[in-house]
């Protein structure tokens, strides 16, 4: 990649660089440019991009345009080369590119404007930057800039005031970028005291170590009260893998503060603190204790934690119908778990984990009932996919109660029995919103599976006709009806937005309208019924659209027409 940065001249403007316009470019002018084929030459040494490579590159002409700016042209006054999988590509940029991976070259311009073309490599200033550079930053601080400054040659002239504020800053410096390279890589870094490195006289030593030990404790408790279930606290809906991350990482991080505090030069600082009887001695040496025991926590957890795996990888890829014979073994793993570990049978521990499985469940169930297309598919495919997310989150739920009361089946006699007696509503309070959703969905799709087919109802009779118009306009009204619930753009199974349950009540109390209405028309056709055959042929006319759905209508029909029959 090369990228030319620099600051904006009074010709480019503040958001970036501006070019003047100019005719095209010619590969030939550059590839005869004595400059281009000095950096073609250090991009061959450092970056080791083989000719073929450099000739596709330079025959770009964005990048002839960038490598020109940069030699030509006051508005940039750093080209950087980097080769990603043996291939350069360029990147004009006024700001610097993001992290890279592999080596960079950087060439700057040493106190001029523009590149000369004869005499140009005293105006040029190349460097080498490393893939990672956090990686290599603290040792440049600590091998060299340490080094040079506390080589009292270097600094002769120097106040003592000057050169103990400088050693200071250097402390600092390298202490932000040890913490910094750490969380970058996502453990915990112990930065050590320079002065204990190069054993400096006592009383800077024991300043400096009391400081590190202050900043030690920060990071240490920093890790220690880290809770797996603080994402469910911040209103997220994390699934089980992140519970088995949480505490993989947990265990490795805890490993490494642990290999660190018991190395010989922490435990060197230890001793310190101890001779000079330092308060901050025992205070950190129980810190120590809690990082041992967080071990020991982390290691038993992560163990028992792991047959989990393969039961959330087969949840995860099993198709939602088949995620029901999932669930017993899910189960009876987690009661092994509660009843076999030391430290994973806490109430709060197993909320979680019983949470985030819900969670997995119900995003599942979002991936097969699609919220945005569900009233728009078939109403048959509808009804279909609710019922069986109903039926998934009702065995899930199910399965809880039953193995909670099944747990002292799991201990030995000589254990101590632990119950979930924990409140259920802890676990389940999302996925009984999203039940209360479904099932308000469900009713929605029975009553338009009845009120949908009252346009193939025909009343016979002296009123006959007028009647079935009658049933035809309320059939017309429902279909306007559902054509809005179905074009509206709100999420169904969203809980925490209430157009739905305002739209779901505005329809409903409409269907009852719809009810009395019926009945009504319903009343007449029977009141006109002239003998008992044209009776029991409009019951029966009745009976065929709502022959296979759960009618509000069925239960209507005897009660009116039971007198004449």
């Amino acid at each position: 990649m090369a990228e030319a940065t620099g600051t904006s001249s009074n010709s480019g403007g503040a958001g970036g660089v501006r070019a003047a316009q100019e005719p095209s470019l010619k590969a030939g002018g550059v590839l005869s440019d004595e400059r281009v084929d000095f950096l073609r030459e250090q991009a061959f040494c450092v970056l080791r991009v083989k000719t073929d490579k450099w000739n596709r590159f330079i025959g770009a002409e964005e990048n002839q345009k960038i490598i020109l700016d940069f030699l030509d042209h006051i508005w940039t006054n750093r080209l950087a080369f980097n080769a990603v999988e043996s291939i350069p590509t360029v990147v004009a940029s006024v700001k610097t590119s993001p992290p890279w991976k592999t080596k960079l070259l950087c060439v700057l311009k040493k106190g001029v404007k523009r590149i000369a073309r004869q005499g140009f490599r005293h105006q040029l200033r190349l460097g080498e930057v490393p893939g990672y550079p956090m990686e290599h930053l603290p040792v440049v601080i600590s091998e060299v800039l340490v080094c040079v400054l506390s080589n009292g040659l270097n600094h002769e002239d120097w106040p003592r005031v000057v050169s103990d504020d400088i050693h200071r800053h250097l402390e600092k410096l390298r202490s932000r970028v040890v913490t910094t390279r750490g969380r970058a890589e996502g453990r915990t870094l112990l930065p050590l005291p320079l002065c204990v490195e190069r054993a400096q006289p006592r009383d800077i030593v024991l300043g400096s170590v009391q400081t590190l030990i202050v900043q030690w404790s920060g990071q240490i408790w920093n890790i220690l009260k880290k809770d797996s279930g603080m994402m469910l606290h911040q209103g997220d809906h994390p699934g089980p893998s992140v519970e088995l991350q949480f505490w993989a990482t947990q265990k490795e991080n805890l490993l490494g503060i642990q290999s660190q505090i018991q190395s010989p030069k922490a435990q060197h600082i230890m001793e310190i603190l101890r001779r000079v009887k330092s308060s901050y001695y025992s205070s950190f040496k129980d810190i120590c204790l809690k990082v041992n025991e967080a071990v020991l926590e982390a290691e038993d957890i992560d163990l028992y934690l792991r047959p989990l795996r393969r039961l959330i990888s087969n949840l995860e890829e099993r198709t939602f119908p088949q995620v029901d014979a999932l669930l017993p073994p899910l189960f009876h793993t987690l009661c092994l778990i509660w009843s076999c570990s030391q430290y994973y049978c806490t109430p709060q521990r197993m909320v979680v984990l019983l949470q985030e499985f819900c969670n997995l469940i119900i995003e599942k169930a979002f991936a097969y009932l699609i919220p945005e297309e569900l009233f728009k598919m078939e109403l048959e495919e509808g009804v279909e996919r609710v019922q069986i997310a109903i039926s998934v989150l009702c065995t899930f739920k199910q399965l809880f109660h039953t193995h909670r009361q099944r747990i002292p089946e799991y201990y030995s006699h000589s254990q101590a029995i632990k119950l979930w007696d924990f409140p259920a509503a802890l676990v389940f309070q999302r996925s009984d919103r999203i039940m209360e959703r479904l099932l308000m969905i469900k009713e929605l799709f029975a009553t338009a599976l009845d009120f949908l087919k009252l346009e193939k109802v025909e009343l016979g009779g002296s009123r006959g006709k007028v009647l079935s118009e009658m049933v035809f306009s309320m059939s017309e009204e429902f279909h306007d009806r559902w054509r809005a619930l179905r074009e509206s753009k709100y999420d169904s199974l969203d809980y925490t937005d209430d157009d739905f349950v305002r739209h779901y009540r505005r329809f409903m109390e409409q269907n009852r309208d719809f009810d009395q209405r019926l009945g009504t028309v319903l009343n007449l056709a029977f009141q006109h019924s002239k003998n008992l055959k044209s009776t029991f042929k409009v019951r029966l006319s009745l009976r065929v659209p709502f022959n296979n759905s759960n009618s509000l209508f069925r239960d209507m029909l005897p009660c009116d027409s039971g007198k004449r029959c």
